[in-house]
């Protein structure tokens, strides 16, 4: 391609294409179906404009689409880039494609032997079958025409063969939309492993050839030194940066937004996430260790203190039935575990719960009490100590989210995070946190229509509820059983084991493998209770 077409440059010259560095290694990267998140001054347009054309000219048989946010830029690609590269095409090459330039903003070209290819640039999708697509500032059509953006999702995408490719770019616009989300999506999953998947990419501002024209300044405000040692940034790059922020009037939301470091920044210019992009972005994710649709991060320590939450589907394809393991032990609470699935039914579900909480010693679970969440609780009875599942003020079984405890739950967990108050290793959770508006803070009930459904995150917020809530235990005293409710004024007695007091996590109905087992668990259980009055003097987080 560098030797075959001209564009105009910055400064509207004429000049011979060769691809920049960012062009350069999109080129080597590029997949089937391409997302690309970048800064402005690029040249992303550019590139896929000559790319287009090139196979048009040079893949028989071969129709490309660009479809760009409106009429008027469509009209305006065609011409200053399309027409233009092939207007300055080599001449001796000419000749070997008849050229038919009668249909408006398209080159179609003939090879001689019966076969045809094209290059059109729209404001839509046409009719027709397409090998390539390519649609820019998608994010900016999203925001601007909506009902143009479903066309182009429901219509111009899926039209495009298995083994054709699909280009998405477009700056940031806000945090939310599709462009927003299939980005994370396939920014988070990592290598694409089927042809249909999207490949996201992110070129910053820091791709931009012209750093390397620019004479540092010395004198600058104190925010851009900062932002110059948080993000390690030569005098040059500070001072590129702080030119493009006197060129939008000073303006940081437009700076972040047009000109981002990083994909968080990028999504920064609303102020309507409950949750802190930059802060999501601080956590240190980890694969964790798959056992089946769990996930573990951390193994079991004796003498810490766990508790699940759990939010219940249907088990029909759609929402998830998922599970959040918190270790509440120490300042910082940690997730150790997650489970997810959609397939499973809610009484089964019951099993992999007693699974996770017998693994971390028989800790709390909090149950949402939903309409599917009956049937897990009523399992759960069945199989687990009763004293380890929550029960709210009324003594009723399970955790209930409604319009009053769903805002607190989740302003509870997103201080914990915006304030750095807590560990997240598990990379859905914060996707999850990532989308989640304060909007959502008012939607209860499940809606087949909606495409984020939250399910992960729910768990977390109602297990992260559990951080102040003591499990219940049953007590032995010879031959009698007291219940939780009685088991106080003996967690408050000196000589507990003097009096041949036995605490225990209703171990009666679990299965141990022997009687000198039970007797160990159940000492070990005894010292944890007499260490219990310790954690109200700890961070508020026990308080």
């Amino acid at each position: 391609m560098s030797h075959l077409y001209k564009i105009k440059n910055k400064n509207k010259e004429l000049i011979r294409f060769n691809p920049n560095k960012a062009q350069r290694d999109f080129d080597n990267k590029k997949w089937n179906r391409n997302i690309i998140l970048k800064s402005r001054q690029l040249g992303f347009t550019t590139f896929e404009t000559i790319d287009g054309l090139d196979d048009a000219l040079f893949t028989p048989n071969h129709d490309g689409l660009f479809i760009a946010q409106d009429l008027q830029t469509a009209q305006d690609i065609f011409n200053n880039k399309v027409e233009l590269a092939w207007e300055n095409f080599p001449l001796e090459l000419k000749p070997l494609w008849q050229v038919d330039k009668n249909s408006v903003r398209k080159l179609k070209f003939a090879f001689g032997d019966g076969s045809y290819s094209s290059l059109t640039v729209d404001s839509t999708g046409r009719s027709g079958t397409y090998h390539r697509l390519h649609i820019t500032e998608f994010a900016k059509v999203e925001k601007d025409f909506p009902q143009k953006a479903r066309e182009i999702l429901e219509g111009s995408i899926p039209a495009i063969p298995t083994n054709g490719r699909i280009d998405i770019e477009s700056t940031a616009d806000g945090s939310d939309g599709k462009f927003y989300n299939m980005f994370w999506e396939a920014w988070e999953r990592g290598e694409p492993k089927l042809p249909t998947e999207y490949k996201a990419h992110f070129y910053s501002w820091l791709w931009d050839e012209e750093i390397d024209d620019i004479k540092p300044v010395q004198e600058l405000p104190i925010e851009f030194r900062e932002y110059q040692k948080l993000n390690n940034l030569t005098d040059k790059q500070i001072t590129y940066y702080y030119f493009k922020w006197l060129a939008l009037n000073k303006d940081w939301s437009a700076l972040r937004k047009e000109f981002p470091t990083t994909p968080y920044e990028a999504f920064l210019s609303s102020g309507n996430k409950l949750f802190d992009n930059l802060k999501l972005a601080e956590f240190k994710t980890r694969e964790g260790r798959r056992e089946n649709d769990w996930v573990f991060y951390d193994e079991y320590i004796p003498k810490h203190r766990y508790a699940i939450g759990a939010d219940v589907a249907e088990g029909v394809g759609q929402d998830s039935s998922t599970a959040i393991i918190w270790d509440f032990t120490n300042v910082r609470p940690v997730v150790v575990a997650r489970y997810a699935s959609n397939k499973i039914a809610p009484d089964i579900f019951a099993f992999e719960l007693r699974r996770g909480g017998e693994k971390f010693g028989t800790c709390l679970i909090a149950v949402e009490r939903n309409n599917h969440g009956h049937a897990t609780i009523a399992k759960l009875k069945e199989i687990y100590p009763v004293g380890e599942i929550y029960r709210d003020e009324k003594d009723r079984l399970g955790w209930e989210t409604n319009l009053v405890s769903k805002p607190k739950m989740m302003y509870d967990l997103s201080t914990a995070v915006n304030d750095n108050l807590i560990d997240i290793p598990d990379n859905a959770l914060i996707s999850e946190m990532r989308r989640y508006d304060k909007e959502n803070l008012n939607t209860q009930k499940f809606d087949e229509e909606a495409t984020q459904h939250y399910d992960i995150l729910m768990a977390a917020a109602i297990g992260f509820q559990m951080k102040n809530e003591d499990s219940k235990f049953s007590f032995s005293f010879g031959d009698k059983v007291f219940d939780a409710d009685n088991a106080d004024k003996y967690k408050k007695t000196a000589d507990l084991q003097s009096k041949g007091v036995v605490s225990t996590p209703m171990t009666d109905l679990l299965p141990w493998k022997n009687e000198e087992e039970r007797l160990r668990l159940e000492k070990e259980e005894v010292l944890r209770q007499a260490k219990e009055s310790e954690r109200r003097d700890r961070p508020y987080w026990f308080s």
